[in-house]
């Protein structure tokens, strides 16, 4: 089997990636804005928020000037249930996350639909702890039909409908995935100071993703201890750190970043803020970002700038990223509070 690429360049960078084939299928999804997409960080990190219901979408482009682009989708709603039967002060989070990945000229991809649960227990004033579990399923696919091969060549043209003869015996794969996590959350009272430390734990039942069942392509299981923190200066002023290590067999990923929110109002039902940004993926890219908030919306913007040896292929641009969350409050709190006294 032989695939005809009809430019050099994109002939090149083929040859190129070819060694990181077997790496590539064995990761996960990613997004740069990982702070933004908690359902596909850790199960522990679902209902925990400030607010009662909670939307997110997020969209990530990648190497598009390349063959072998990636185009990420994902939708997630979570929130959060109380009850005197679950603990006192203590509540459990619930949600649900669907992500489509596709790559490449075949279209390799997977789409899959997961189910968080989290527990979530207060054990003092300001701190609370979380565990969590998801379970997930997708289905990975590969479109033979958007490739190119030698033998569609008939001499002088090429032929699409001429017999390529591969045989593929199945185009796609169901897989089952399991997930932990665990959280340690922190918020100041009457401040917006607070932080996030956990790791979320993925595939600890390491599905087979082979479409032949190849016994030596099991999913590895996925580590990824990460850092979320928000510090207030000033009435109108945040600092924002995070940090993510993932660790998934030989691939390993580290990513750090830096914000500052400036708040024109905190009233609530009435936020607006803004916030500018830069992150770095160690030995890949610089990750500048803005971000802003009205009311319940927030909606964010990043871009990898590509400084890896792959970047001449990519002529450093790493893709663009998109996120949109909106959060709902069931009941707000009243504005002013008057007693009445009752006689």
């Amino acid at each position: 089997m032989k695939i005809i690429y009809t430019s050099p360049v994109r002939f090149i960078c083929t040859l190129a990636l070819l060694p990181f084939a077997f790496f590539l299928a064995a990761q996960d999804i990613h997004f740069s804005q990982f702070d933004n997409s908690p359902a596909n960080l850790n199960p522990a990190l679902t209902g925990v928020f400030e607010g009662d219901l909670r939307f997110i979408a997020n969209y990530r482009s990648q190497w598009s000037s390349v063959p072998v682009d990636y185009r990420t989708l994902s939708g997630s709603f979570d929130s959060k249930l109380s009850n005197k039967s679950i603990g006192k002060n203590s509540s459990l989070g619930y949600g649900l996350v669907f992500n489509n990945d596709v790559a490449g000229d075949s279209q390799i991809g997977i789409s899959k639909i997961g189910m968080s649960l989290s527990y979530i227990r207060p054990i003092s004033d300001v701190f609370f702890v979380s565990i969590g579990m998801q379970l997930a399923y997708g289905q990975r696919s590969i479109s033979p039909t958007k490739l190119s091969f030698e033998e569609q060549w008939n001499g002088d043209v090429f032929d699409p409908n001429q017999s390529n003869g591969e045989v593929f015996t199945t185009t796609s794969k169901g897989i089952g995935s399991v997930s932990t996590g665990f959280n340690l959350h922190y918020k100041m009272e009457g401040s917006r100071t607070q932080f996030d430390i956990g790791a979320g734990i993925s595939h600890l039942n390491q599905p087979n993703t082979s479409f032949e069942n190849e016994p030596m392509a099991n999913l590895p299981i996925k580590f990824s201890p990460n850092f979320l923190s928000t510090i207030q200066l000033s009435p109108s002023l945040d600092l924002r750190f995070n940090g993510l290590f993932s660790k998934q067999l030989a691939y390993q990923e580290t990513e750090v970043g830096a914000a500052v929110r400036y708040h024109f109002s905190t009233e609530k039902d009435a936020e607006l803020n803004v916030q500018a940004g830069l992150g770095t993926r160690f030995g890949d890219s610089m990750i500048p970002s803005v971000e802003v908030q009205v009311k319940n919306w927030t909606a964010g913007f990043s871009y990898d700038r590509n400084f890896s040896p792959f970047k001449v292929a990519t002529a450093y641009r790493g893709g663009p990223e998109f996120f949109l969350q909106f959060i709902l409050w069931k009941v707000h709190p009243p504005k002013e509070f008057k007693s009445c006294p009752v006689y």
